[in-house]
């Protein structure tokens, strides 16, 4: 009987240790492209990932709510149900650097490849090469000015000998180009987008936020802090605030700046990851959404206030998001959590 006892005692103890070995198990995470509605009702696990989009580092909306994948190509789908179609061709390497820029009637939209600029009819998906670059140069990270009628981008792989030269301009209207000059040498910019209503260039740079005159190559720099070549460069629907990022001492803040008088509205915490578009402001309404690892978050502009789209509850990390143009609904790519 003493025995029995003995291997009774002894097994319990194995699984008792047994037990205290295991790791715990955890619910499954998987890669969901989600959408939600801006009050954060409604969310929606669309289709699982991975999908056939090498490459794939941001995700855009067009005006008419498809959704568009940007890798080494370009990818369109509605949204409903998701089927690829590929709209560049096999041949065309799309920048790395994510970047793409809609006309305000949603009818062109603008990105860099193989070391050009390209127009594509969303309508035909028609693509016109748009510029005739260096061979050791290339344009990339497209911007439209607030009229549509100028592009400017950021330069890689060469040095000008010019150090007064701070940003390559298309005129769309005859497809003719030209450089934008400073008086004074200045930081490369990372970052450029031509305001024709306030008669100025604005640009990131190392130094950060700052702007050129149109009329007589003024520099001015508006917000001083170190900026880097990641930070995001959105424009508000009314064309007031600009929309970027501060890297703090262990993390990066969004924050809006209001070009009437240069003040700085602090919005939150945002992903850290450079390769892609944390903040994204809406085409058609003054608003913007963020977000960090965990959160996805809408700002009113007009209001200035934040509320809370979607927490961590259901989910694991968001990689990358893209709202409707009138920010009624936001698509995004995240890991959910399966419980």
């Amino acid at each position: 009987m003493k025995r029995y006892l003995y291997i009774t005692t002894i097994l319990g103890l194995m699984l008792l240790l047994n037990s205290c070995l295991t790791e715990p198990s955890y619910p499954p995470i998987e890669p969901w492209l989600c959408s939600i509605n801006a009050d954060g009702t409604g969310f929606r696990k669309i289709k699982k990932s991975p999908f056939n989009t090498p490459g794939l580092v941001d995700i855009y909306m067009t005006k008419d709510n498809r959704i568009i994948f940007y890798g080494e190509k370009l990818w369109i789908s509605e949204t409903d149900s998701i089927s690829i179609i590929p709209i560049t061709p096999f041949d065309l390497k799309v920048h790395s650097a994510p970047g793409l820029e809609f006309t305000r009637d949603g009818g062109t939209a603008f990105f860099a490849a193989n070391r050009d600029f390209y127009q594509l009819s969303m309508e035909t998906f028609e693509l016109v090469k748009i510029t005739d670059t260096p061979v050791d140069f290339r344009y990339a990270e497209p911007t439209i000015s607030d009229d549509e009628r100028y592009l400017t981008g950021r330069g890689y792989s060469a040095k000008s000998k010019d150090a007064q030269r701070v940003a390559y301009y298309i005129d769309l209207l005859d497809y003719s180009s030209g450089y934008i000059y400073t008086k004074f040498w200045i930081p490369s910019p990372y970052k450029t987008k031509i305001m024709t209503g306030l008669n100025k260039l604005f640009i990131v740079n190392r130094d950060g936020f700052a702007s050129v005159s149109l009329s007589d190559s003024t520099y001015t720099l508006h917000l001083p802090y170190n900026a880097d070549w990641g930070n995001p460069f959105q424009t508000s629907a009314d064309n007031r605030f600009i929309l970027t990022e501060c890297p703090q001492a262990y993390s990066r803040l969004a924050i809006a700046i209001d070009l009437n008088d240069f003040t700085r509205c602090e919005l939150g915490t945002i992903h850290s990851n450079v390769g892609r578009e944390p903040i994204k402001a809406c085409k058609e309404a003054n608003t913007v959404f963020y977000f960090n690892d965990r959160h996805l978050y809408k700002y009113d502009l007009d209001t200035h206030t934040k509320s809370t789209v979607l927490g961590e509850d259901k989910i694991g990390e968001i990689y990358m998001i893209a709202p409707t143009w009138d920010g009624s609904k936001v698509h995004f790519y995240a890991d959910i959590v399966n419980r």
